[in-house]
């Protein structure tokens, strides 16, 4: 068997981070995978003829493969993933095993060996931080956010099967593709400047579909801007519009600031001199800005705060973190 064809490879646009096996036997490979290290792992590949390897050529050939990960390594800044994975060395005597974790963590397994008990203390220890009775909820640990994402909304459609999901526009982009996969309507809302949901949109527009259920995905901290959504205005917002509390279910995407918003008490006033704002350019990198530079954005997001929050026929309670990095890339 040869290595991989680079012909066979088609780059996408669409941030999608999962490969996708397509007809003809294509790879798809997002835009985020560098093209650079593509070719390199194929140089790799194709030294080494895969129906031919033995012990010797096969721990070579990750050994060449190390090589790139580590000066790899070196230029990587931590985002979307901190490489710092040290620690993990202390689990490697756990690979001699064969886990089992499939299925609800709190009901036994058959096969025995397993380590449900572990990941039922994750959750429990969770689900103190966030305040919630022990026999107040259910859940299981997902290898990512997207799988979080993929199962949250799948319970917000097996419960309203024709129900429209609401997600703004800063979502993570896993979120779309469970609309695509379970064949969901979907309405895109608009945001403010901090990445946060444009909360008279959504008014709009479940106005609109006052005839559906509503499937909400809600972020607590966006990818890019760290917006979060105030789910109490969200909820007011629903019951304005005429959703009863049986009409309407609720996902939070907490992946980015989940673990750290209940840490944040008193979570900041807003004024040029609490909030640190920073632009990224190609051309000059981070630049820090001034502080009159500073307070023409805070003013700018506080008119489209104010002007959302008379959409809703009253101020409501800001208790949110006001710490956001504006890309401005031309």
């Amino acid at each position: 068997m040869e290595g991989l064809n680079p012909n066979k490879v088609k780059i996408l646009s669409n941030g999608c981070h999962d490969p996708i096996l397509e007809d003809g036997g294509v790879i798809s490979i997002n835009n985020g995978c560098h093209n650079s290290h593509l070719v390199e792992v194929n140089k790799i590949i194709n030294g080494h003829a895969l129906g031919e390897l033995n012990f010797d050529s096969t721990t070579h050939l990750l050994h060449d493969y190390m090589k790139i990960l580590d000066e790899r390594a070196t230029m990587l800044l931590g985002y979307p993933h901190n490489i710092y994975c040290d620690e993990y060395v202390a689990l490697a005597p756990l690979l001699r095993y064969h886990l089992n974790n499939f299925g609800d963590p709190f009901t036994e397994n058959n096969y025995g060996m397993h380590s449900r008990h572990f990941e039922v203390g994750v959750l429990d220890w969770f689900s103190k931080l966030w305040e919630i009775e022990k026999d107040q909820y259910w859940g299981y640990v997902t290898h990512c956010g997207t799988e979080g994402n993929l199962h949250g909304i799948l319970l917000g459609r097996e419960q309203f099967p024709d129900g429209i999901l609401y997600a703004s526009g800063e979502s993570h982009y896993s979120v779309l593709k469970a609309a695509r996969m379970y064949k969901m309507e979907c309405e895109v809302i608009g945001t403010l400047l901090t990445g946060e949901m444009d909360y008279h949109d959504l008014r709009s527009k479940l106005l609109l579909n006052k005839n559906k259920p509503a499937i909400l995905h809600l972020n607590i901290g966006t990818t890019f801007k760290g917006g979060i959504d105030n789910l109490d205005v969200v909820i007011e917002t629903l019951k304005e519009c005429g959703y009863s509390q049986d009409k309407f279910y609720i996902h939070c995407d907490a992946a980015l600031c989940g673990l750290i918003l209940p840490f944040l008490k008193n979570v900041i006033e807003s004024g040029g001199k609490d909030i640190e704002v920073a632009v990224m350019t190609k051309e000059h990198g981070l630049n820090q800005l001034e502080e009159a530079e500073i307070d023409a954005i805070v003013a700018e997001i506080e008119t489209e705060k104010a002007a959302a929050e008379a959409a809703q026929k009253g101020p409501a309670e800001r208790n949110l973190v006001l710490l956001k990095f504006i890309l401005n890339y031309p």
